[in-house]
């Protein structure tokens, strides 16, 4: 009997002990459920990993077939098809779990209470900068389709930009609210400054012939990044020290306004 089929009969009705009727106990049956689901999600994680791996493998644009699949994570094909629905839906799940990891890389760089604004920018540039040149494949993959919870409008990398915009977002108005100021004057800094940073360096890992060192690259848009929020910072009277940490820059911004609040 296969395992669904246990489970429907052994579900279907409570078991009985002579002629007394027991009913199933509610904390076992959790307890089977969360290590089914345990089983399942550990299943998952083996199958996407074992995708990505032969994507890292592969020449730009290869197919990777669910067997091959299969044969890497050492499980039956057939173990593939309980999981997922089909190819679609394994290459979305990878997708998603492409940028979920490095998402959760990104916002580690992006902690503004950690470093210079100059350290921030370059660290976080620079994680861009060796993921796209230490996964290439992984790289095209992620632009060739969504991700398994986006939509069919927007490849997953263009997810991962859109939630390092509102995560940005959130860092600034964060800050200003500190500070006590109004955020207007940089709204659309994060949108320029993730568009710019993304497409110059897809760009230049894409080039055959790159005029440009990595280091060259990442000191260039950092100092880049940089003037955008220098200028934004400008236009509602503030300067903006890139070199001491940002923590400090903002508590003597708040001091600042809070002593001369018509600033």
């Amino acid at each position: 009997m296969c395992d669904g089929a246990w489970r429907a009969s052994h579900d279907s009705a409570p078991a009985t002990v002579g002629h007394m009727s027991v009913a199933p106990n509610p904390a076992s049956v959790s307890g089977y459920e969360a290590r089914w689901e345990q089983h399942n999600a550990e299943r998952r994680s083996q199958i996407l990993l074992a995708m990505i791996a032969l994507l890292e493998e592969s020449p730009s644009g290869a197919d990777i077939s669910v067997a091959a699949i299969a044969k890497r994570a050492g499980v039956a094909k057939s173990v593939i098809y309980r999981q997922i629905s089909g190819k679609e839906e394994l290459e979305r799940r990878v997708r998603s779990y492409l940028i979920d990891d490095f998402g959760s890389i990104l916002v580690g760089k992006l902690d503004i209470t950690d470093g210079s604004l100059r350290e921030i920018l370059t660290r976080t540039i620079e994680a861009v900068a060796d993921w796209m040149i230490d996964h290439p494949r992984l790289n095209e993959f992620a632009r060739n389709g969504p991700s398994f919870e986006g939509d069919e409008t927007l490849d997953a990398v263009g997810e991962l930009k859109l939630r390092i915009i509102e995560r940005a977002d959130g860092i600034i108005a964060a800050i200003t609210l500190a500070i006590g100021v109004d955020d207007s004057a940089f709204k659309l800094v994060p949108l320029a400054i993730v568009t710019m940073v993304e497409e110059t360096l897809f760009a230049w890992v894409r080039s055959p012939a790159p005029t440009h060192s990595r280091d060259e690259m990442i000191a260039h848009l950092a100092d880049f990044t940089w003037y955008v929020i220098d200028g934004a910072a400008r236009a509602i009277g503030f300067e903006v020290s890139r070199d001491e940490p940002l923590v400090a820059v903002v508590a003597a911004l708040a001091d600042r306004q809070a002593n001369n609040p018509a600033l």
